[in-house]
């Protein structure tokens, strides 16, 4: 069958300069189905890249909380987001960097090629590979575990860019196909809707390899400063509530600031950054390919 998918990014991207956006994202779900169009269609980034919505970069939906303390269970939490336009209300389990934000951007990749709500397959060990994670039962499981959580979400995101999505999870189905068997695989499905946080650029591209190996703070870091072609000045308390952290000493989160600073230089995914006074400042790589983003601040 013949692929309509460039008269459907045209009337999607149409659909997002009106006004009542969010009634026209409902009505194009249906189109975007039919047309089979993929999320690559809308936002490409190479093999060697991730990508990942500006919305939920400048936001706390992945925190960094101490690993040893038990993950909260959240009823319609209001998200922090750096931006005022832009609110998260979100159900299920809480997310973290150290690998639930991993493993989802990881999804979004076996994802890009294929068109929206149909259903992926890949095994627990490609997945571990690709996240350069270990080859081992501890770390398939650690990885299940994750799936599941990403699968149990709801979120509620409003905008004056999109108006409002409700009900959208961040991995519409999840399953475990022959489980126990050599063939077992996961089966993995997105929401359609998923596509509306990456349209018009509003996304970043990063180096992978480089990416996934920085500390769950440093990460956070570059989430914010690689969603800004120019990253604006971050206020340290701005930067605290957006990771979610728990620490509590104004001096301890500053170091900590401090450290990331350090990391995220030392990658190259960007050319500097550092703390001075109450605020990070950062100065974009400047090779394109490090920290690439095509997104608008």
């Amino acid at each position: 069958m013949k692929r309509t998918a460039k008269s459907a990014i045209d009337s999607v991207k149409e659909a997002l300069m009106k006004t009542h956006r969010d009634d026209l994202i409902h009505k194009s779900d249906e189109e975007l189905r039919q047309a089979q169009l993929s999320l690559f269609d809308l936002a490409p980034w190479d093999d060697d890249m991730r990508a990942m919505p500006n919305d939920y970069a400048r936001s706390a939906l992945f925190t960094v909380r101490n690993k040893r303390k038990k993950r909260e269970a959240c009823d319609n939490k209001a998200i922090y987001h750096v931006n005022k336009d832009v609110s998260i209300n979100y159900t299920g389990i809480e997310l973290r960097a150290e690998d639930d934000e991993l493993v989802w951007q990881q999804i979004l990749e076996y994802a890009k090629n294929y068109p929206l709500g149909e259903k992926i397959y890949f095994s627990f060990y490609q997945l571990c590979k690709d996240l350069g994670w270990a080859v081992n039962g501890r770390y398939y499981k650690k990885a299940e575990e994750c799936l599941s959580r990403l699968q149990a979400t709801s979120m509620a995101v409003t905008s004056e860019r999109l108006g409002r999505l409700k009900s959208l999870s961040l991995i519409k189905e999840f399953d475990v196909v022959e489980r126990g068997t050599k063939k077992a695989v996961c089966e993995v499905e997105l929401s359609p809707q998923m596509v509306y946080l990456f349209a018009g650029d509003h996304y970043t591209k990063f180096i992978w390899i480089k990416y996934r190996k920085l500390s769950p703070i440093t990460r956070r870091l570059f989430d914010y400063m690689a969603s800004h072609k120019e990253p604006f000045p971050l206020k340290l308390e701005t930067f605290k509530m957006m990771c979610g952290s728990d620490t509590e000493q104004g001096w301890k989160w500053k170091q900590q600031a401090k450290d990331a600073c350090a990391e995220l230089a030392e990658s190259g995914l960007v050319s500097s950054s550092w703390v001075q006074g109450d605020a990070i400042f950062c100065v974009r790589a400047a090779d394109e390919k490090q920290g690439e983003a095509d997104a608008k601040a």
